[in-house]
């Protein structure tokens, strides 16, 4: 088995390597407008107050109301409509992370949507036929 390194690239071989290698290189991706930018942020903040809202739901489910004021359908409605309000007003004043997280994402996806990689290129039966021996 020979562990021998290769020897060294050309120089005037990079200088052709190069432009391939950059057309191939991902663009930078269009800078989105601040109301685009601004409804994504909403949008990920809204997610995380129903995110939150959903669990103290869940939270508020198992308690027991208190007579002789407690109790009843209204009783249930309002839960509800406290649990949605205590989600808005955590994420509101920062949350738990998850819009940032969730808006990281969507910049993510709008980038990789704008920016699609580029597929490989099959190898040459040249190439196959040198990696094969």
């Amino acid at each position: 088995m020979d562990l021998s390194l290769p020897a060294p690239v050309a120089a005037n071989s990079f200088g052709q390597v190069l432009p391939k290698a950059l057309a191939h290189a991902p663009k930078a991706s269009t800078p989105m407008s601040p109301a685009k930018e601004q409804a994504m942020r909403e949008t990920a903040q809204e997610f995380e107050a129903v995110f939150i809202g959903q669990m103290t739901e869940a939270m508020f489910a198992g308690l027991e109301t208190e007579e002789p004021f407690g109790g009843g359908h209204a009783e249930k409605m309002w839960r509800s409509q406290l649990s949605q309000e205590m989600g808005r007003s955590i994420s509101a004043s920062g949350g738990i992370g998850i819009a940032d997280s969730v808006y990281r994402s969507m910049i993510a996806q709008q980038e990789a949507a704008l920016n699609p990689l580029p597929q490989p290129t099959p190898p040459t039966q040249a190439a196959a036929a040198a990696y094969a021996t």
